[in-house]
């Protein structure tokens, strides 16, 4: 499963949204994810692809759509 995908299922398992609705160019903001949804979504993350994701506030602030955050996940895979 690719991090878009799995990120889309988390997303979409959260906030019970269809996954379909959810592609790399939709805006964060436009996701109804409150910050506990967040964290949850970036847990259920972590878990399904086995890293660990160093975010804050501030640097979820600077992500804006769906393929900025897969991009940051990636950058967790690629130094284990």
């Amino acid at each position: 499963m690719s991090t878009l995908d799995e990120l889309r299922r988390n997303i979409a398992r959260v906030t019970r949204c269809s996954e379909q609705g959810i592609n790399p160019e939709t805006a964060l903001k436009d996701i109804k994810a409150d910050s506990l949804h967040w964290v949850q979504i970036i847990l259920g993350v972590e878990n399904a692809l086995d890293i660990e994701i160093d975010i804050d506030n501030e640097r979820m602030q600077e992500l804006t759509t769906v393929e900025d955050f897969v991009k940051y996940i990636e950058s967790f895979i690629k130094q284990d």
